[in-house]
Formats: structure tokens, C-alpha cells, sequence
């Protein structure tokens, strides 16, 4: 999945250019945060690595508003989540059939992470609106 592109025609300051830049990556992660409902492999995947990008951003600008400090740090802890998630996927796919308590457990511990993610994700939702009030 490749990133959307920032428009920065029209940027006349840094305030501008950092506003455009998450603006972006924070609606490219919105967009795809659909995979937490669907729950497939490619879906929470796309969104990982959106929130990625919106946490990098975060952390790039981090030192002009301190506040994105937090949100970049919950974004991690998401993201660590989706990965693990991702680890049950891979050995879902190569463990034998002849261990169905394991295939079980990894299922279960998938469905568990996937479920914090979306905790976190909520957590996020709010922590973002409560700086776009801020900031307006």
C-alpha cells in the first residue's frame, strides 16, 4: 500500500506544514482503520502500517508540540498489538493440522490483540480530537 501524497501547495508556514502532513497520514489511518471490523490479515496489515506513517509524522513534529509525544507512544503500542496479531497469522498458516489446541490458542491470543488494538485505537480517536479542539 503506498502512502497517500501531502499536498503542500499553498504551505506559507511550518504551522501549515505540520497541520497538512498529519492531516493526511491521520485521515490515510481513519480510512483503512476499517480493517479492526474486518479482521483479515491484509486489512489490519494496511492499517499497521498507516498507523505507522501517522505515528513517524507524529514524532518528526513531536518537538514543535510536545503533546504528540503521547499519541506517537499509543500509536506503538497499537501497532506492537497488530504485529503480534500478525505472528498468530503466520503460524496459523504453517502450523500442522494435527494440533488443533494450539491452532485454538494462537486464534484466541489473535482475536485478544486484535481486540486491544481497537481499544487503543478508540483511546487514539479521542486523544486526536482533544488536540484538533485544542488547536482550533
Amino acid at each position: 500500500m503506498k502512502p497517500e501524497r501531502v499536498d503542500l501547495r499553498g504551505v506559507e508556514n511550518v504551522d501549515e506544514l505540520v497541520e497538512r502532513v498529519l492531516q493526511t497520514r491521520l485521515r490515510e489511518a481513519r480510512e483503512l482503520a476499517i480493517g479492526l471490523q474486518v479482521r483479515d490479515k491484509q486489512s489490519l496489515h494496511d492499517f499497521r502500517i498507516a498507523c505507522k506513517r501517522l505515528r513517524y509524522a507524529l514524532e518528526r513534529f513531536q518537538g514543535l508540540e510536545p503533546s504528540l509525544e503521547q499519541i506517537a507512544e499509543r500509536l506503538a503500542l497499537l501497532q506492537d498489538a497488530l504485529g503480534e496479531a500478525h505472528d498468530r497469522d503466520v503460524l496459523l498458516t504453517i502450523l500442522p493440522p494435527t494440533m488443533p489446541a494450539t491452532e485454538r490458542r494462537l486464534q484466541s491470543e489473535r482475536s485478544e490483540l486484535v481486540e486491544r488494538a481497537a481499544a487503543l485505537w478508540r483511546e487514539l480517536e479521542q486523544m486526536m480530537r482533544a488536540l484538533d479542539s485544542h488547536r482550533t
